[in-house]
C-alpha cells in the first residue's frame, strides 16, 4: 500500500527522473526578461546572482564551510531556490497574498517594516558609544550589586518615602510597612545580587552609580518608582586594560544595542508624555471587564457588543478612540504582550503604546521612508517568507498518512517510542543564605512546603503552583540529575547551590521508564513518517505544480563563473 495518498493527483516519477533535479526541462529561456545578472526566471519572478551569491554564502557559513565550492554545491542550492519561488508563485496564484490573511499579513508587515525602518533611520542611526562607556560596562559586567529598594506607585508617594529614610527611618521599617510580598517585607526590601541587564536601564544606571550604603533620589521605572540602597559592591579583582583590550570587540556591538533599546524607550515615552493620552473610565472598565475574562478579546471584535465597541475609550491629540478603534489597532499585536497586561494600569500602558505606533508611523509617512526602495524590498522578502510558509503548510495539510504506513513504522521503531524516567518535584528557590536559613527554620517547624513557595520562592511560574514544576525527564536537569533522580517520593534536600541561587527540593512524584503503545505515540509516529517522506512529496507536488507556471528558465552554466562576493 502506498505510504502516502494525496488529495490531488500527482505527476508520475518518470517525468521527474527524466527532468532531473534542475526543473528546468521543456521550458525555453527567456532571454527578453532574464538579463546578464539573472540566473533564474519563475514566472514574473527571477533570481538575481547577487541575491544568490548571499544565499550560497550563508549556507556555506551555516554548515561551517563543511560543503566543498563546486559547481554541484552550488546548482544543488539554487535548485532549491528555484524550488522555493515555484512554491511562492503558487501562493500567488492560489490567491494567498489577497485572501483574507494574506491581506492582513500584508498589512501587518507593512506597519513592522515601517517602524523598523523609522527605528533604524531616526533613533538607532544617532546613537553612539563612547570608550569611557565601554570602559564603564566592561566594569559593571564584572560587577555584582547588593541592594534594597523601597517601591512606591507614584512620585509623591516616592517623594515621601525617600524624606523618611533622609530622616533616619530604616528599610527595614519602611519595607514591613509598604510591601505585601512576604519577603520583601521580612527582608527590608532586599533583591539580592544584581548586574548587568537583570533590571530595568534606570534602576541599574542609578545603582551602579551609587556608593555602599548610599540611597537614591526616587527612579522611575516602568511599574512605579523605586529608592535603592546599594548595600555591597563586589568587583572582580585585577581588571587590567589588557582585559578590557580583550574583550572590546565584544563590549561594542552589546552597548550599541543596550543604548538603542534605551533611545527607542526614551522616544517612546517622550512621544507618549507629548501626546496628552487620557481615558474614559467607563470604556476602560467596559471593555477591561472582558478582557480580563478572555485575552482574545483584545483582538476577537466578537467578542463584545457593538455598545461597547462604540464607547469612547482614549482622548490624544491623535484624536479620539473607541473601543472597536482600539481593537482595529491591536489585531497587530502578539498574544505574549497580551499575557502581561494583569492590571488597569497595564491595560492603559498597552493603548498608550499603540497611541505612539500610530505617531511613529505618522511621522515615517511624512519623511516619505514608505518611499524608500529599502522598505518595498523588505516588505517584499518577509511577504516572501510568509507565502512560502504556508504554501509548504498546505502542503503538509495535502499529505494524508495511511494508516498501514503508521503502524509498520511503529512496528520496526518501537524502541524509539518510550516514555523516560520522569519525577515530580516542589521547590523553593532564594537568593541568599539568610533566606535560605529562614526557609530551613520553617521547614523544621513543619511550615508547609507548597505554602512556602509561594511566598518565599523567587521563581514566580513555581511559586503560583505552590512550587510544583511538573514532570521532568533527567535531560531536564542536567548535571543535577542524579542528585534529584536519587531522590524517592516524600524526600526533601536542600538548600542546594544551584547557579547562586539556594533551592529546596521536595519530590511529590515519580514514573520508571515504558514503553509507549501505538495510540500513545500515535502524533509521534505521524511526525516521524511524514517527516520521512517530505523530500519525496514535496518534490512530487512542485512537478504538479509548475505546468501552471507561465515560465521556468534557469541558467546553470553561469554559476561556474559567479564569483563569490
Amino acid at each position: 500500500m502506498s505510504n502516502y495518498i494525496l488529495k490531488s493527483s500527482l505527476v508520475n516519477y518518470t517525468g521527474l527522473v527524466l527532468c532531473g533535479l534542475f526543473l528546468s526541462c521543456g521550458q525555453a529561456e527567456d532571454t527578453a526578461r532574464l538579463t546578464e545578472n539573472s540566473l533564474a526566471l519563475i514566472g514574473n519572478r527571477t533570481i538575481e546572482q547577487r541575491a544568490f551569491v548571499d544565499r550560497y554564502n550563508d549556507f556555506r557559513k551555516r554548515t561551517g564551510d563543511g560543503v566543498p565550492d563546486t559547481y554541484e554545491a552550488r546548482r544543488q542550492v539554487l535548485n532549491l531556490y528555484v524550488d522555493e519561488e515555484i512554491l511562492i508563485s503558487e501562493a500567488e496564484r492560489r490567491g494567498f497574498n489577497r485572501d483574507g490573511a494574506g491581506s492582513l499579513e500584508q498589512r501587518r508587515i507593512e506597519t513592522q517594516e515601517l517602524l523598523n525602518l523609522f527605528n533604524r533611520e531616526m533613533i538607532a542611526g544617532k546613537v553612539t558609544v563612547s570608550e569611557d562607556e565601554l570602559k564603564e560596562l566592561f566594569i559593571r559586567l564584572n560587577s555584582r550589586l547588593r541592594v534594597r529598594h523601597l517601591y512606591a506607585a507614584t512620585r509623591a508617594e516616592a517623594d515621601s518615602l525617600h524624606a523618611l529614610v533622609e530622616n533616619g527611618e530604616s528599610f527595614d521599617a519602611l519595607a514591613r510597612q509598604i510591601f505585601q510580598d512576604e519577603r520583601l517585607r521580612d527582608s527590608g526590601g532586599l533583591l539580592g545580587e544584581i548586574t548587568v541587564d537583570e533590571m530595568e536601564a534606570g534602576f541599574e544606571d542609578a545603582a551602579f552609580g551609587l556608593a555602599e550604603g548610599e540611597v537614591s533620589q526616587p527612579v522611575r521605572t516602568s511599574d512605579g518608582y523605586s529608592i535603592i540602597r546599594v548595600d555591597q559592591r563586589i568587583t572582580k579583582p585585577l581588571l587590567t586594560e589588557h582585559e578590557y583590550a580583550k574583550h572590546k570587540h565584544k563590549l561594542f556591538p552589546y552597548q550599541k544595542n543596550r543604548k538603542i533599546k534605551q533611545a527607542m524607550q526614551a522616544f517612546s515615552d517622550s512621544l507618549s508624555e507629548a501626546l496628552n493620552i487620557s481615558f474614559d473610565p467607563a470604556g476602560v472598565r467596559a471593555i477591561y471587564s472582558v478582557f480580563a475574562r478572555n485575552k482574545s478579546t483584545i483582538t476577537n471584535e466578537g467578542a463584545i457588543s457593538k455598545a461597547v465597541a462604540a464607547m469612547e475609550l482614549m482622548h490624544s491629540d491623535l484624536g479620539t478612540w473607541t473601543v472597536g478603534d482600539f481593537q482595529e489597532r491591536a489585531v497587530f499585536t502578539a498574544a505574549e504582550h497580551h499575557a502581561r497586561i494583569q492590571r488597569v494600569r497595564d491595560f492603559e500602558e498597552f493603548v498608550k503604546g499603540l497611541v505612539v505606533r500610530d505617531k511613529i508611523l505618522q511621522l515615517a509617512r511624512r519623511a516619505n521612508l514608505n518611499s524608500r526602495s529599502a522598505y518595498a524590498d523588505a516588505v517584499r522578502s518577509k511577504m516572501d517568507v510568509y507565502l512560502l510558509t504556508r504554501m509548504e503548510k498546505q502542503l503538509d495539510d495535502d499529505m494524508v498518512i495511511s494508516e498501514d504506513s503508521i503502524r509498520v513504522y511503529f512496528e520496526r521503531n518501537a524502541s524509539r517510542f518510550v516514555a523516560p524516567a520522569a519525577i515530580n518535584l516542589r521547590e523553593i528557590v532564594v537568593q541568599t543564605k539568610e533566606d535560605a536559613d529562614l526557609v530551613a527554620r520553617k521547614l523544621a517547624g513543619g511550615a508547609d512546603f507548597a505554602q512556602l513557595a509561594r511566598t518565599h520562592s523567587v521563581r514566580d511560574w513555581s511559586a503560583k503552583q505552590g512550587g510544583e514544576i511538573g514532570l521532568k525527564r533527567s535531560a531536564d536537569f542536567g548535571r543535577w540529575s542524579d542528585l534529584v533522580f536519587s531522590m524517592q517520593v516524600g524526600d526533601r534536600k536542600g538548600p542546594v547551590v544551584m547557579d547562586s541561587m539556594y533551592v529546596f527540593l521536595e519530590c511529590i512524584a515519580k514514573q520508571s521508564e515504558r514503553q509507549l503503545s501505538l495510540e500513545e505515540a500515535r502524533a509521534d509516529v505521524v511526525k516521524a513518517v511524514r517527516y520521512t517522506l517530505h523530500d519525496e512529496y514535496r518534490r512530487a507536488k512542485i512537478n504538479e505544480i509548475r505546468p501552471h507556471i507561465e515560465n521556468i528558465s534557469v541558467l546553470t552554466p553561469r554559476l561556474k563563473s559567479l564569483k563569490l562576493m
